[in-house]
Formats: structure tokens, C-alpha cells, sequence
């Protein structure tokens, strides 16, 4: 199993098969939009670049002059990117009810609409914060993207409840195990946002920090797609996929790392689902992610202030420790009945233990990911212009970050 799962020959098929994949028009639609989000990407970078080049020559580098068209270019990323989430709606709806029609796939119309209704209404929420940056359109907006997606919670909890999915898959779940899937999701998401709004004193999202969101969670989902290793039950080693992510919770703080966790784990849903449970969606694909955001909580700590390479470090680490609990406990519960297969397979009598069994899986992949993914990190933040870029975007206290860019 592990040679198979390591051969570089599957290696590079499963990368090729996620950027070439036209086999249905949902797949198409899925492929074109990939490619065309990664363009995207990569001219809003060389563009900040190229600006931020001519700044300094015309200026330079003189850093009591500001830059005006650097706002103006985060704009401009916001409503594009904004543009860009209708257009892709639109067109992976239609092209998903095409194959709906003719057979290529099926629809679960609890799950599929409240959904979709979320993601229209949070794309519509973006549009009016970004057109009337109101207090009063804040709240509104944000109340309507909440309800849309309680809704869309409750409806996948009607839906997971009955029990389909987990037959489906060869599952059957205990009472045990779903009280068990419950208890965990709720206290590890609790411990998660307390920790982040106590480390936290940024304010809300401004226009800068949502279009870098967008950006972050783009290049960290883009880079998700290429996989060193993939995981039988889900999960996988990537090329520092979660990079942005943890970069961006660091620059703009816990709070806001929080809602692009959620945005990243709904994404991987519906990248690579494997959702028996409600509360093993929860584990899974909420939870585990929004525990990137813990990646900024030691920004303020007194005794690493200036030292950005030591506070990403740390923070990273324990945002990694959150995501492990979260995978380990959706293991065990929701999928610890498969350690006993393996056990047979393989004659290892120890993954009988759903704990054994979902301690050695997420060992396998969560250990060696995060691994990677801090090393970057820190030979990134070596990088003195880096780190003053980081200082020049992020939102960071003047007096406690001023010689972080020196360290």
C-alpha cells in the first residue's frame, strides 16, 4: 500500500489528472476554472510586484511616501476576485445540471441547494461590502450569510443523520461514536475561537484584508491539488499547501484566519468529500481548518515580539497540534471500524484500536505536511524584504513589530 501511494508514477498522474481532467462538463468547468483562478493569481502578484518596483525607483525607497496605487490595485484584485466567484457559480451550475440531466451525475437536493443558496448570498454579501463599506451593510451582510449557511448546516445534518451516507460508505456509527464525533467537534471548535479572539486585537475586514483573503485561500487551494501523498480515506501530504493560509493568519490575525479556515474546509469538501457524519464534516473540513488561524496567536507575546520567524514558528506548530486532534478524533470515532481491515491485512493486531488506527493514519500524512510546511515558512521569513513586506500589509502594532523585519 505505501509503494503504491509514494510511486512517482501515480504521483504525477494524480497531478496531471487535477489540472487535465475534461471528462464530463462539470469537470471541464472545474478544470478551466482552476487554471484561470491560477492566472489570476499570478497577475495580481506580478502586478504588486511590478508596482512596488516602480515605487521604489521613483521614490527611493523612501518609506514616509505612500503608495496610492497599491490601494488602488487591491480594489481592483477585490472586485475581480468578486467577479470572478459569480462567474464560476453560474457557470459550474449550469454545467452540473447538464451532467445532472443526461446521467453523468446525481443530485441530493437537501445539500445541493441550501448550499448553493449560501454561496450566492455570501458572494452577494462580498459584493455590497466591497460597493457601500457601511457598518450597517457589514451587519446586514453578515447576518444574511449566516443564516444562509445555519441553514445549509441544518440541512447536511438532516441529510448525515439518517445514516444513507454512512451505509453508503460501509459504516454503521455507534451512539458512542456520534456522541463522541459531537462532544469533540463542539469543544475543540470552542477552545479554537476563544484562543484566537484572546491573542486577536485586530478590527474587522477592510478591503485589503478581504482581497488578500481571497488571494491566500486561492493559492493555498490551488496548491492542495498537487499531492505527494493522497490518503486512502481522505487527507494528504501537498507541496506546503496550507502556506497562505497560515502566512495570512499571521499578517492579519487569528479572527480573520478563522473565516478563511471555514472558506478553505468547505472548498476541500467539495474537493475530496468523504462526510459521514455531520459532526465528522465538522472534524474534518471546518474545525481542522479554522485551526490554521492559530497560526497568528503569538503575535502579541511579549517575550517574541521582533522575532517573526519564532512567532510564525510556534504559532504554527500549535495550529498544526489543533488540526491533528481534530483529524485524530474524526478517525476514530467516525472511522476507526476500518483499523480493523487493515489489521487483518496487514497483521497488525494494534489498528483494531480505532484510536490506535486513527493516530498511526493521521501521523502518516498531518506530521509530515506540517512539517513541510513550517520549514518554508521559516527559510521564507529569512527573507528580509519579506518580512517588511509582511509588516508593510499585514496589520500589525507599529511600536511591538519595528524590528521585526530586521530579525
Amino acid at each position: 500500500m505505501f509503494s503504491s501511494m509514494l510511486a512517482f508514477g501515480d504521483l504525477l498522474g494524480d497531478a496531471v489528472g487535477y489540472f487535465t481532467n475534461f471528462e464530463t462538463v462539470t469537470d471541464s468547468c472545474r478544470t478551466v476554472m482552476l487554471w484561470l483562478a491560477i492566472a489570476l493569481i499570478v497577475a495580481f502578484i506580478a502586478t504588486k510586484i511590478a508596482l512596488y518596483a516602480t515605487f521604489r525607483a521613483r521614490t527611493g525607497g523612501n518609506a514616509e511616501v505612500k503608495d496610492g496605487r497599491q490601494a488602488t490595485a487591491n480594489k481592483v484584485a477585490l472586485f475581480v476576485a468578486i467577479g470572478y466567484g459569480v462567474l464560476a457559480i453560474a457557470v459550474f451550475v449550469t454545467c452540473y445540471f447538464y451532467d445532472v440531466s443526461t446521467g453523468e451525475d446525481s443530485l441530493v437536493p437537501i445539500t445541493f441547494f441550501p448550499l448553493l443558496v449560501f454561496l450566492v448570498v455570501a458572494v452577494a454579501s462580498g459584493i455590497a461590502v466591497a460597493v457601500k463599506p457601511l457598518k450597517t451593510v457589514k451587519i446586514v451582510a453578515v447576518c444574511l450569510s449566516g443564516a444562509a449557511l445555519l441553514a445549509a448546516v441544518v440541512c447536511l445534518i438532516v441529510y448525515y443523520s439518517t445514516g444513507d451516507a454512512g451505509e453508503w460508505n460501509g459504516v454503521e456509527l455507534t451512539t458512542g461514536d456520534q456522541v463522541g464525533l459531537y462532544v469533540s467537534a463542539v469543544a475543540l471548535l470552542a477552545v479554537i475561537i476563544i484562543v484566537s479572539f484572546i491573542a486577536d486585537r485586530t478590527k474587522g475586514f477592510d478591503t485589503r484584508a478581504i482581497t488578500f483573503g481571497g488571494i491566500c485561500v486561492a493559492l493555498s487551494f490551488a496548491l492542495s491539488y498537487i499531492r505527494i501523498v493522497h490518503m486512502p480515506m481522505g487527507g494528504s501530504i501537498t507541496l506546503a499547501s496550507l502556506l497562505p493560509l497560515m502566512l495570512y493568519s499571521y499578517m492579519f490575525g487569528c479572527k480573520k484566519g478563522l473565516v478563511t479556515g471555514v472558506i478553505y474546509g468547505v472548498l476541500q469538501a467539495i474537493q475530496d468529500a468523504w462526510i459521514l457524519h455531520p459532526a465528522q464534516f465538522a472534524l474534518d473540513y471546518i474545525v481542522a481548518f479554522m485551526a490554521i488561524a492559530l497560526t497568528g496567536c503569538m503575535r502579541n507575546v511579549a517575550a517574541l515580539q521582533g522575532k517573526m520567524r519564532s512567532q510564525f514558528a510556534i504559532g504554527a506548530v500549535l495550529a498544526g497540534i489543533a488540526r491533528f486532534v481534530s483529524h485524530f478524533f474524526s478517525g476514530a470515532f467516525a472511522f476507526g471500524s476500518f483499523g480493523a481491515g487493515y489489521a487483518e491485512d496487514y497483521g497488525i493486531s494494534v489498528l483494531a484500536n480505532p484510536y490506535i488506527y486513527s493516530l498511526i493514519y493521521q501521523s502518516m500524512y498531518i506530521i509530515p505536511e506540517m512539517i513541510i510546511v513550517i520549514v518554508v515558512g521559516v527559510l521564507a521569513l529569512s527573507s528580509g524584504n519579506l518580512r517588511r513586506q509582511i509588516l508593510r500589509y499585514g496589520e500589525f502594532e507599529k511600536h511591538t513589530q519595528s524590528v521585526a523585519a530586521a530579525k
